[in-house]
């Protein structure tokens, strides 16, 4: 009985990945490039606690912002177009799955920015400094990137009518920014920093318990990976809404160029801040 349980859930897994590559695969390449640098980074048992916590909080805000509007604003998503998905009540598991990738991308980011690097070569690594990973300093730098990225997708992502990613969800009502509401990034700030926070007090726990991080695997210039994640997000945004400014399919009255206009000034600061704080970071204090 458990194992016909087991196969059953194992078959379900895979019917899910399987949808989650052939129907998403910016989310499908989103998650597989967490998978690999979370491994390297914290080693396989807190990827995978990570994968689930970030998941579960994800869908549970999404969840109750689908019911009462907390902590997103009030929306719906779209079930009737994306019938071959896996959905879990109101929430696709896809959008769940989204939350766990980019809140890491985001605190694997603020660690790098936040650390002094050691480069040698092609090598390049962090220096590890005491309770800098479980810091309010990191939580807070994850918060702001992960927030400040969504500046950038929620316009894009809410006219994916148009484009490969579909007719997902709608506001109820619309926001002031290129009607995405306000409350939308007030509830990324809260979301990203619940997931954040919790997967740090793991790591206090596990690390209390005896259990160190450990890498399963090293990658070449590791710590910027996340950063190229964060990145490669904003400049599919970007081609996106170019792409959309000469699709006769979009509505001319919709505000494409002040959403591409957006998109740059947001991406650019973003790129400026990455800038100096990595210059910082391999300063000669860094050096070997």
């Amino acid at each position: 009985m458990k194992r016909t349980i087991a196969a059953k859930y194992v078959v379900l897994s895979m019917d899910a990945l399987l949808t989650l590559l052939r129907n998403h695969p910016p989310v499908a390449a989103n998650l597989l490039a967490f998978l690999v640098l979370a491994a390297s980074e914290r080693g396989v048992a807190r990827t995978v606690l990570w994968l689930v916590s970030g998941t579960f909080l994800g869908w549970l805000m999404e969840f109750s912002s689908t019911h009462n509007g907390f902590p997103f604003g009030a929306y719906t998503y779209h079930r009737g177009n994306y019938p071959d998905d896996v959905w879990l009540g109101t929430v696709p598991l896809f959008a769940s799955v989204s939350f766990a990738a980019l809140t890491y991308f985001g605190y694997s980011a603020a660690l790098t920015l936040l650390s002094q690097l050691r480069r040698q070569g092609w090598k390049l690594e962090r220096i590890e400094v005491a309770d800098l990973a479980t810091s309010w300093q990191v939580l807070m730098l994850a918060t702001l990137l992960i927030t400040w990225m969504d500046l950038v997708m929620d316009p894009v992502t809410h006219l994916g009518r148009y484009w490969f990613l579909g007719d997902l969800y709608d506001y109820e009502p619309g926001g002031l920014h290129f009607d995405v509401p306000l409350t939308n990034y007030l509830g990324w700030l809260i979301t990203s920093f619940t997931i954040v926070l919790t997967n740090q007090g793991i790591d206090r726990a596990l690390a209390t318990a005896g259990r160190r991080a450990a890498s399963a695997f090293d990658l070449p210039l590791r710590p910027l990976w996340s950063i190229g994640c964060q990145a490669g997000t904003y400049v599919m945004m970007l081609v996106i809404t170019v792409y959309l400014m000469m699709s006769p399919e979009v509505p001319v009255e919709t505000p494409l160029v002040g959403i591409l206009v957006s998109g740059l000034a947001f991406t650019a600061i973003y790129a400026a801040f990455v800038a100096v704080m990595l210059r910082v970071a391999l300063s000669p204090v860094g050096q070997v």
